[in-house]
């Protein structure tokens, strides 16, 4: 049985990817099509698909949503998040807030505690939020015993 690597796709990924006719587009669209052949484990929070219903572009909404439907293998709800880490005797609100306090935003703590959850790699572009604060966020999970994450681009894949 062949073992695919886990990942995550952030939500900016898919929209550069949908969208974007630059560069970036054109990395995102080569990993989004390796996505449809099945290539990973394509793990999605729910969040997402929340994050993408409110847009008011209905086309590129309904592309995306449609892009983590179609090739997601698991969907992960936000309180299953929080249940696992509690079940670890983690206090979720503190992991929580010490996140939110070096400039974390909540959908992407969700990525974040998701990946760590899940050993998976998390694409995305995000490099003021997250891959900028890559060591800073792996110390603060290995604090509480969780496992660090690995945050990537597209192109690096």
């Amino acid at each position: 049985m062949e073992i695919k690597r886990k990942i995550i796709i952030d939500l900016d990924v898919v929209t550069v990817g949908k969208w974007d006719k630059s560069k970036d587009g054109n990395n995102s669209r080569k990993l989004m099509a390796r996505a449809t052949k099945r290539e990973f484990y394509i793990i999605t929070p729910t969040l997402l698909i929340e994050l993408v219903k409110k847009w008011k572009h209905e086309k590129l909404k309904a592309e995306i949503e449609e892009f983590y439907l179609k090739n997601s293998d698991e969907f992960a709800e936000r309180l299953q998040i929080i249940e696992e880490i509690a079940s670890r005797g983690i206090d979720f609100e503190e992991l929580f807030r010490r996140i939110t306090n070096i400039g974390i935003k909540e959908e992407d703590i969700v990525l974040i505690l998701l990946s760590s959850l899940r050993n998976a790699l998390l694409v995305t572009f995000n490099r003021v939020h997250l891959k900028n604060k890559e060591e800073e966020i792996n110390e603060m999970l290995s604090e509480y015993s969780l496992k660090t994450v690995q945050i990537t681009s597209p192109e690096q894949i």
